[in-house]
């Protein structure tokens, strides 16, 4: 007999203590793994080159070829402080985000929670955020054109995740976007920085010392500068960002070129910034 009424939530309240208890399959090797989480060899191998790699920007987390300035932060004025990114958009974890955006796995969202809660403890003294208590997470808003084919805004769940493991608050109704935009994921870099220059706005004034914007994927920056704008605009002081994954650096010399991984432009037809 199939449960309902009021024993259905019940059950299912059970069903998720008990998942806690004896943990749950890795989403990348199907081998044994905590609740929320990747195995342990799984998550070393996701996060090794965004802890390893020799040259990164230190602003936007780009991966470097070389020493020397970051071409991202270089062709435009940053309005964010700092990226944190929980793993580049390399192998294997680019199948982990496509899994999550284009076929629902909605419960990855814990995992790279989990991960990205490893990337601000180890880049903040004493493993603290490295901004004030009470500073909220603002989630980037999907379009609406996204939001009807994938039935969530993957920022959005991704935010709601990450503030419960760091007890942040999460505003999903300050950051308005607004419609009619074409994709970013179809332009090349010049495109991009057109697209999003008026993208999104804030519907009132906030006095905020510190925001943090939560994004899936950051490529270029465009959606993020472009959001922090926004909010500095309407009175926060200092802006930063939290990520699932920061993709490589690319042909970024030709500002013709789309300039996406090959994985990313053949299969992820979303919104990135």
């Amino acid at each position: 007999m199939i449960a309902v009424g009021p024993f259905f939530p019940r059950f299912s309240h059970l069903r998720a203590r008990l998942s806690a208890a004896i943990g749950a399959a890795c989403a990348l090797c199907n081998g044994p793994a905590p609740a929320g989480r990747l195995c342990f060899g799984c998550t070393r191998d996701v996060r090794h080159s965004m802890r390893y790699h020799p040259w990164r920007c230190a602003r936007c987390a780009l991966a470097l070829p070389a020493p020397g300035p970051c071409p991202d932060c270089a062709d435009q004025t940053p309005s964010l402080e700092k990226v944190i990114a929980a793993f580049d958009y390399i192998y294997p974890a680019d199948s982990l985000i496509l899994r999550y955006k284009n076929a629902r796995q909605f419960q990855l969202a814990a995992a790279f929670a989990a991960l990205a809660v490893d990337a601000i403890q180890l880049q903040s003294p004493g493993g603290c955020p490295p901004w004030p208590a009470e500073t909220p997470l603002i989630p980037i808003p999907g379009s609406q054109r996204s939001l009807r084919r994938r039935g969530f805004n993957p920022a959005g769940e991704f935010a709601s995740r990450l503030g419960r493991l760091l007890s942040m608050p999460v505003l999903h109704s300050l950051l308005y976007r607004e419609p009619d935009h074409l994709k970013q994921s179809t332009l090349n870099r010049r495109q991009r920085r057109a697209n999003t220059a008026h993208l999104y706005y804030c519907a009132r004034n906030i006095r905020l010392p510190y925001a943090v914007l939560v994004d899936d994927v950051l490529t270029t920056g465009s959606t993020l500068n472009t959001a922090a704008r926004a909010l500095k605009a309407a009175g926060a002081r200092r802006v930063s960002a939290v990520v699932i994954a920061r993709t490589p650096c690319v042909a970024r010399d030709d500002p013709e070129t789309i300039g996406l991984p090959d994985s990313l432009s053949a299969h992820d037809r979303s919104d990135h910034n």
